[in-house]
């Protein structure tokens, strides 16, 4: 078992991480596109979108609580003191309740968010988490950032608002076609309770289409929706649980505890807030207690809930092992993945200002990471030059007092000759 967990530690040779880095596109690929598929065509899910994070947490816990378990038994010394818990260490638990709820909410939000825009335009909103990301980290972490960063950050920002004024809203833009191929199966039986819940649910998306038909009372542009506000607070939520998710996990001692004791703390928290939700929200318990936890659900919500916890997995393991900015370099190629999927699976037309602002958008990514790149490897240089210098500094103070010997013997040699003369 100790092998086994020794290997799942990703090492710092190039294939290592180009196989993570796979592996998380993936899955990153495959969840935006399962989303999509698991709609009703109707601008909404049949099924409550928090079921599928509460099952998500479930087996992310579920994993992690085994192998950690394992970890500590495995451990020298008696059980009383293997699984003894001091205060000390229950007031370190609860600080990772603050990644726990921002990534419940970060989750949340993406069910709703992709409902509003085209998978390719989705994902291409999402560039501004690097904008939100770099502003925490200035602002938080203190990090400095360079002049060609800064403006690459306004080269993204002006890219992401020219393609904000070209997202479409509404059943033209979120309705997908999904492949004949695959066949929408539902898990629950159609009994005579289903088809109480199908009646109300069909009542309750009638009342949601009488009142988008209404004109909008909203203060926002006619170019901005409620997605583009959805989007902003995902991306502000999604980079504050990563950095402080990622400070956690390297801080004090935090490199040498097991990920998977790590990660059982921040899912019992995410279980916490996604199992609580349902119960909260009038409408979520209503229709829980009247339908059921699973109604609703397909074959892609089925696929998606496993899909996510994977990907869960993979982001704790390349938070931990890696840095934020893999996460968000993995997330470029992902963009592009799903747009060159969004033309043939979801007949996504794109327009002639989409073909220019896309390519501005990715490119702005990649000068800000090549300038960060290059700040990196100029601060060795620096360092070797300053510990040169500390080096010599020894040296200098050590033949100060020589010389000092050397003068004070010679001003009394002098002194002497002079006496005699």
């Amino acid at each position: 078992m100790k092998s086994f967990l020794k290997q799942v530690r990703p090492h710092g040779d190039t294939v290592t991480t180009v196989l993570l880095g796979a592996w998380f596109i993936t899955l990153g690929v495959l969840k935006i596109l399962l989303m999509k598929f698991s709609e009703n065509g109707e601008e909404g899910y049949d099924y409550l979108p928090v079921t599928v994070n509460v099952c998500a947490e479930l087996l992310k816990l579920l994993v992690c609580g085994t192998i950690a378990l394992w970890i500590k038994y495995t451990e020298e010394g008696s059980f009383r003191d293997k699984f003894a818990i001091t205060r000390q260490e229950v007031f370190g638990l609860l600080r990772w309740s603050i990644p726990g709820l921002l990534y419940f909410l970060d989750n949340l939000l993406q069910f709703y968010v992709i409902t509003y825009f085209h998978p390719a335009m989705a994902v291409l909103l999402a560039n501004f988490v690097i904008i939100t990301t770099s502003l925490l980290f200035r602002i938080v972490l203190k990090r400095v950032l360079t002049s060609i960063q800064w403006a690459s950050l306004a080269v993204l920002f002006l890219a992401i608002v020219s393609l904000s004024s070209q997202s479409l809203v509404g059943p033209q833009s979120s309705t997908v076609q999904r492949p004949h191929a695959i066949d929408h199966v539902v898990v629950s039986s159609v009994n005579h309770h289903d088809e109480i819940c199908m009646v109300r649910q069909n009542l309750i998306a009638q009342d949601n289409k009488t009142n988008a038909d209404q004109p909008p009372t909203s203060n926002l542009p006619a170019s901005l929706n409620m997605g583009h506000v959805l989007v902003i607070m995902q991306c502000f939520i999604a980079s504050s649980a990563n950095i402080y998710n990622e400070k956690i996990f390297k801080e004090g001692n935090g490199l040498q505890e097991s990920i998977f004791i790590q990660n059982s703390k921040l899912y019992m928290f995410g279980v916490l807030f996604n199992a609580v939700t349902p119960l909260v929200i009038p409408s979520y318990r209503r229709r829980l207690f009247e339908c059921g936890f699973f109604y609703g659900h397909n074959s892609y919500s089925v696929a998606l809930l496993f899909d996510v916890a994977l990907f869960g997995l993979t982001v704790s393991i390349i938070l931990k092992f890696r840095d934020n900015m893999f996460h968000v370099l993995g997330s470029q190629v992902t963009t592009v993945v799903v747009i060159t999927s969004s033309i043939y699976l979801f007949q996504f037309s794109p327009t002639l200002q989409f073909y220019l602002t896309a390519p501005i958008v990715l490119l702005a990514v990649f000068i800000y990471n090549a300038a960060r790149m290059k700040s990196k490897k100029t601060k060795p240089s620096t360092a070797v030059v300053r510990t040169q210098e500390e080096r010599s500094r020894p040296e200098v103070v050590e033949l100060l007092p020589r010389q000092r010997h050397n003068s004070a013997t010679k001003t009394s040699d002098e002194d002497t000759e002079e006496e005699e003369v």
